[in-house]
């Protein structure tokens, strides 16, 4: 797990699909809360299904 992300919140991220955890990894941002992890997880679904590879 990334050092910018809360280590409470290890078991949430850990059930996230790989693609997700992925782009998460690739964000540069620090992630605290599960609200943060939720919206992130949001964003990246929004972007996915408004973009797609883009």
């Amino acid at each position: 797990m990334p050092n910018k992300l809360n280590p409470k919140l290890h078991d949430y991220f850990e059930s996230l699909p790989i693609r997700i955890k992925n782009e998460i990894l690739e964000l540069n941002c620090r992630i605290e809360t599960l609200e943060e992890l939720k919206l992130a997880v949001e964003l990246i679904e929004q972007q996915d299904r408004c973009c797609g590879d883009l």
